[in-house]
């Protein structure tokens, strides 16, 4: 008798055999989604093996099998197979990921006029990339970049093949649409994550029947169902955006990387500062590094201002003279924050104690709508006359937010034209879409922003960012914290105008990030010696365990069941330990990091020791994330 295996969209660690009617057999294909019985429910699942087998009575039968989507390619079904085993994701929550949407549509038939007509650039020496292969451009250049990068679509679509473009956000998404249509005049497919379900499946139903050669989109995109695929490209590969944070946890560039390897397709990687994890790839020889020299040598200038010694904050004397400066010059200016808000939260002088997040234990944020704010889980309530604690009067607001820098540049230039880009101001695409318009036709000449203003579009027409306190990215509790700090700088200085200044103020001027942001490679060859030393990433894998709980005894328990559990493995492993944030929207949270050089030796151990404990954690939810790139 026929059985199939099927994995199911479940978060279990194992795949389900089932018995195959005879009616249904000419219809099981490996990759098909079936209907089976699943405890008391129907479920869909992917057939991912087939077999004939004597002792099969006490199998449940295949119920339906499910004709709506296209059945899984066996290229998908091994990408499927090792996303699942490397990342330790069930084989099922990887598969249905795959799909553009959790159910079908009527599309009406629609063929597109295909007009595609050469770019020719600077780089007609560099040979397509051969079938497989990863080459890793470093370029800061963002014109050259963008040269570059037409240059390699046009030959691959002159080919006949299909390109996938993979960026970090969303936001990319335009700009690189308005200078591929009006450069190559090719039709471009769009996929993201703000797309409705039926606008998702449109497009992926396009890509699948060819009807679109070249695709940009986001992290998903790269699932996209190619016919004739020939080449992937990754803008800004050291970007954490690429890091998918619910299950399954991959990491595109990795998934990116073995899909051309399956399929015989290459994968260009661009970078002005390449992520430490694809310069060790490159120093084993898996990747090929190209570095392209600027062809102007001019760069905007640096400059960095010891707060210890200064009078005022949050404002230096060189930073209030620079800006004064450029308003009379009529540049644009930029003060960056990453922290909106007017103060960071507030303190009772009296008992000293913090008005916290009843969710999150974070000291919440002070808003100037008279209002306090948890910007994790967005619990709000009103200011209190009085301290909570002991009913004094004397609370402060500690440290500065976005709010607060813009009241008191007011007040220092009266004559600048301010307006101010976070997520209080700037909440929708059309509200962005306005603060840019007015930007670009001279409405305003001081922006004060967060993480929502370092974009191309900006800083390209800024002649001054101020870096209010360079500390904040610095100091967070995360080994990471200074390459991506190093990797921000260099992102503003690659995107701002030639003639600009940054200045960056900091407690802490003598760190070498600040001493090596224009001597790269003294940088790299001094975090990776650290790396190395401390047995941390690239050189060693980390694989850590995360635990989610409302009662907090209950987390410790499970956490130190699984502390026993891998100490009789020789396995070395940090914690368990509250996380740097110990408690998250009710939630507390303890981890543990398992760190090995071969990442099939913490799978085995996680199989043999933790899985078990996944049906026996009731209240505590149990995360595994492989590669990890935040830890806090």
């Amino acid at each position: 008798m026929k059985y199939v295996k099927v994995a199911l969209n479940l978060p279990l660690y194992q795949s389900f055999h089932y018995r195959v009617p005879g009616e249904l057999a000419p219809k099981i294909e490996k990759g098909k989604q079936v209907l089976v019985p699943f405890r008391n429910r129907n479920l869909r699942g992917f057939i991912v093996e087939e077999g004939e087998g004597k002792r099969l009575k006490r199998l449940k039968f295949v119920r339906r099998v499910i004709e709506d989507f296209p059945p899984l390619s066996s290229n998908f079904l091994h990408l499927g197979k090792w996303i699942s085993e490397y990342y330790f994701c069930p084989l099922g929550e990887v598969l249905y990921s795959f799909l553009p949407a959790s159910t079908t549509f009527k599309i009406n038939a629609e063929d597109s006029p295909k007009n595609s007509s050469p770019f020719f650039s600077n780089f007609k020496n560099i040979e397509n990339p051969s079938s497989g292969s990863v080459l890793l451009f470093q370029i800061e250049e963002e014109e050259e970049k963008i040269a570059l990068c037409l240059e390699l679509i046009s030959k691959t679509l002159k080919e006949n093949k299909q390109v996938i473009l993979i960026v970090p956000e969303i936001s990319y998404i335009n700009s690189f649409k308005e200078i591929i249509l009006r450069r190559l005049k090719e039709e471009i497919g769009i996929f993201h994550s703000r797309l409705s379900p039926r606008e998702r499946y449109k497009e992926w139903e396009r890509i699948r029947k060819g009807k679109i050669n070249l695709i940009i989109g986001t992290r998903s995109v790269v699932f996209s169902p190619l016919i004739s695929p020939g080449l992937l490209i990754i803008e800004e590969e050291e970007n954490l955006s690429y890091k998918q944070i619910e299950a399954p946890r991959y990491h595109t560039r990795e998934v990116a990387i073995k899909r051309g390897k399956i399929e015989g397709f290459s994968v260009v990687l661009f970078s002005a500062t390449p992520s430490l994890e694809s310069r060790y790839q490159v120093e084993k020889g898996k990747y090929k590094l190209i570095k392209i020299q600027r062809k102007e040598k001019r760069v905007p200038r640096i400059k960095i201002v010891d707060m210890r010694k200064e009078k005022s904050y949050p404002l230096s004397a060189s930073l209030k003279s620079a800006i004064a400066w450029n308003l009379k010059e009529r540049g644009l200016i930029l003060l960056f924050l990453n922290r909106r808000g007017f103060a960071s939260f507030l303190l009772c002088r009296e008992c000293g104690k913090v008005i916290r997040c009843p969710n999150c234990n974070i000291g919440l944020s002070f808003h100037l709508r008279n209002n306090l704010i948890c910007h994790y889980c967005n619990y709000q309530e009103s200011v209190p006359l009085m301290c909570p604690f002991c009913g004094g009067s004397r609370l402060s607001q500690i440290g500065a937010g976005t709010e607060q820098i813009e009241m008191k540049v007011k007040k220092m230039f009266p004559q600048a034209c301010i307006r101010r880009v976070d997520i209080d101001i700037i909440n929708s695409s059309s509200s962005y879409r306005e603060f840019l318009r007015d930007f670009t036709q001279g409405k305003i000449n001081l922006l004060i922003g967060t993480q929502l203003a370092i974009k191309r579009e900006i800083l390209q027409k800024i002649t001054l960012v101020g870096i209010i306190s360079a500390d904040i990215s610095l100091n967070l509790p995360d080994f990471r914290a200074t390459e991506q700090s190093f990797h921000f700088f260099n992102k503003i200085r690659n995107f701002m105008r030639r003639e600009g200044e940054i200045i960056i103020q900091t407690y802490n001027p003598d760190h070498y990030v600040f001493a090596n942001l224009e001597k790269e490679e003294e940088f790299y060859e001094k975090e990776m010696r650290i790396r190395k030393e401390l047995e941390y990433p690239p050189y060693f894998h980390w694989v850590r365990i995360l635990l989610e709980g409302r009662i907090k005894e209950r987390v410790k328990e499970i956490a130190e069941k699984i502390d026993k559990r891998l100490k009789k493995e020789k396995v070395n492993f940090l914690g368990p330990s509250p996380c740097p944030f110990p408690r998250i929207k009710g939630k507390y949270r303890y981890h543990l990091i398992l760190k090995s050089k071969e990442i099939s030796e913490i799978r085995s151990i996680l199989e043999k020791r933790v899985i078990s404990l996944f049906n026996k954690s009731k209240g505590v939810r149990i995360v595994i994330d492989v590669d990890p790139l935040q830890t806090i």
